[in-house]
């Protein structure tokens, strides 16, 4: 790790989420991954799903698909494989328990309104449901990590309707966006569904239409930057933006506050107690997911 980091792991160890404290030494220090396990499955419910704060901006405790989505990268970053008792529960919350409507999972839950959260996890009954986000990303991870033929093609049929809504309705939000394009770096195959050329071509120009190209803007407002789609080399359509990526990659050194770390560019309008106990959790995420994108950037030592 280069020295002028030190002042940010210095700051993580001091305030950061045990979890992320636990991903960082299980990703840079190659530390036992039992610490990691035990900080997320802290954060997972009885009934297999996960909240408690996991999504920094939504403090429920309850079990939500968001935040139950937000557990599947840390999941991947683990490795673990479809017997892993957490990855078994997460996906029997998804297939049996999690609310949706019409195969699309709700992006907000009611309990969200009994805890601190910005406003944009208010529930309410027309906000409930946010497309296909987070619903193409887990049906990209259930078709991966499927236990059985009935739950593969279940996610498989997910997957198909998700292709052609976004061909018929091609989608204009970030969010969203990113969702589609998990979805299809998911899956190793995707070429076996109907029209998965014509849904990449169509993805990836909605993506080069909303992108920021003005990279002034990439850390002083929020925007849709390269690395929000391409934070990993590699994937679909990372040979038309790693340029971009890369820029962005070799600026994140160069923005951070004067105590080392990164700062968010959102804040909510209420609830400024609890504002500041998530804005501290995001910080410490941050740490973790630049500390990824400079090693993935060969941006590290």
């Amino acid at each position: 790790m280069k020295e002028n980091l030190n002042k940010a792991i210095s700051w993580l160890y001091r305030s950061g989420r045990p979890l992320d404290v636990a991903r960082y030494e299980f990703l840079f220090l190659n530390k036992s991954r039992d610490t990691l396990l035990a900080a997320l499955k802290s954060y997972q419910n009885d009934d297999g799903g996960f909240g408690h704060g996991l999504e920094p901006d939504s403090q429920n405790p309850f079990s939500s698909p968001i935040q139950t989505w937000i557990a599947l990268g840390i999941i991947e970053e683990l490795g673990l494989d479809n017997e892993h008792e957490i990855v078994k529960n997460t996906l029997d919350y998804l297939q049996n328990k999690a609310p949706k409507n019409n195969d699309l999972f709700y992006a907000t839950v009611p309990t969200n309104n009994s805890y601190p959260h910005a406003p944009w996890w208010h529930y309410s009954d027309e906000s409930a449901i946010w497309g296909y986000n987070p619903t193409a990303s887990i049906a990209g991870f259930m078709y991966k990590h499927a236990l059985d033929k009935d739950s593969k093609y279940s996610a498989e049929k997910t997957i198909s309707k998700a292709i052609d809504d976004f061909i018929k309705n091609p989608s204009n939000n970030m969010h969203e966006l990113r969702s589609f394009l998990d979805m299809a770096n998911y899956i190793e195959d995707f070429n076996k569904f109907d029209k998965s050329d014509e849904f990449i071509k169509l993805l990836l120009k909605q993506i080069d239409y909303n992108l920021e190209k003005n990279s002034d803007l990439w850390f002083k407002t929020y925007c849709v930057r390269p690395l929000q789609f391409f934070d990993i080399p590699g994937g679909y359509g990372f040979d038309d933006f790693k340029d971009l990526a890369k820029k962005e990659a070799e600026m994140i050194l160069k923005q951070r506050n004067p105590e080392g770390i990164w700062d968010i560019t959102w804040t909510w309008d209420q609830y400024p107690e609890a504002f500041a106990i998530a804005k501290r959790d995001w910080q410490s995420n941050l740490i973790i997911e630049y500390l990824k994108i400079l090693k993935a950037y060969n941006i590290l030592d």
